[in-house]
């Protein structure tokens, strides 16, 4: 079985690209592929707690990310940098996300299979 990757590195909101990663995620996953998440940049805005989505047609994000374990999504992997230039605080994110260096996600990336950046 191959490793994919699929990278989050666009806010959420603003358009289309990261429902479509998260779609294709799920989509794998549903085929029995071993998927892993990777948040960078301007991703970790999926991961502010008071989104709200009520007017738009988007479903929030954060609630997507904690429930990708309903496909066997288990890894879903924060890049701390961005994390902190999001205004986050690693102390208050769900246990299920794992907090990891710059140099963790370059190895993450350097050893997947297949890479799907949106």
């Amino acid at each position: 079985m191959k490793d994919l990757l699929v990278i989050l590195k666009t806010s959420p909101y603003r358009t289309p690209l990261s429902k479509l990663a998260l779609d294709l995620a799920m989509t794998f996953a549903t085929f029995d592929q071993k998927v892993s998440i990777l948040i960078v940049g301007d991703g970790c805005f999926q991961l502010h707690p008071n989104q709200n989505t009520e007017h738009s047609n988007y479903r929030n994000h954060l609630k997507t990310l904690k429930s990708l374990s309903l496909y066997d999504i288990e890894n879903i992997y924060i890049e701390s940098i961005a994390l902190k230039n999001a205004g986050l605080d690693s102390n208050n994110m769900d246990e299920k996300f794992k907090i990891i260096s710059n140099d963790f996600a370059k190895k993450l990336i350097s050893d997947s299979d297949h890479i799907f950046g949106f």
